[in-house]
């Protein structure tokens, strides 16, 4: 187990700092969010997809921000629940007299949902999107790929936001945000780590943020330890 000792002496260990989200999300990618805010408002069904800490869950966040406030939010996860509480939206909206925007995070590929099961899920949140409520779905890439080969009416109807990988320039900026969060006298430095290490990291991650700062972590460690 980690310590906190090493924990508050290495940045890269925690996976997010309110400085970073500006690097990782963008203005220009907040803008293309809130744009997508509109879209879902009516009634469409928006799938988030990326890899685990590729940052879907700041694009949720940015979508939350996003929507007026005369919408209800409703939070749902992707439990052997989930066909039942998507069943009981459409009442829901003629009982409240107020549209609904659904986040379902982690909508992921499991032993104790078979395809049938999931056919049905997938037919419900087409359903319920035509009886007024819109979606916010986040998966993984493989997740979205089998949602559309059971279901090609939502392939058809969907839209879908590709988290967008970090570039080296946005993954230099989270590294020297991260160093700064420790030194006494900011910088735009990159030491300890050297531009080759940096852009290998780079590569290695794929421009996965939370990768980045895994093996910037590792590599701080061994460095603060020669």
């Amino acid at each position: 187990m980690i310590s906190a000792k090493k924990i508050i002496e290495n940045p890269f260990y925690s996976i997010a700092h309110k400085g970073d989200e500006k690097i990782i999300m963008p203005a220009s990618e907040i803008k293309k969010i809130k744009d997508l805010a509109k879209k879902v408002c009516k009634n469409n069904i928006l799938f988030v997809v990326g890899e685990p800490g590729s940052g879907k869950s700041l694009v949720e966040k940015e979508l939350e921000k996003a929507i007026p406030k005369n919408y209800g939010v409703r939070k749902l996860l992707f439990t052997v629940d989930l066909l039942n509480e998507l069943r009981a939206l459409p009442s829901e909206v003629v009982l409240r007299k107020k549209k609904f925007i659904v986040f379902i995070d982690k909508f992921e590929l499991s032993d104790v949902v078979d395809d049938k099961k999931l056919k049905k899920i997938l037919d419900v949140i087409s359903e319920t999107s035509k009886a007024g409520v819109g979606f916010v779905i986040s998966c993984l890439p493989q997740t979205l790929a089998r949602v559309f080969e059971i279901s090609d009416e939502l392939k058809k109807s969907s839209i879908v936001y590709n988290v967008p990988r970090l570039t080296y320039e946005q993954a230099k900026m989270l590294v020297i945000s991260r160093l700064n969060s420790v030194r006494k006298k900011k910088s735009n430095s990159i030491e300890p780590f050297t531009e080759h290490e940096l852009k290998s990291i780079w590569r290695t991650s794929n421009g996965n943020p939370r990768m980045i700062l895994l093996l910037c972590a590792n590599i701080y460690e061994n460095k603060k330890s020669d």
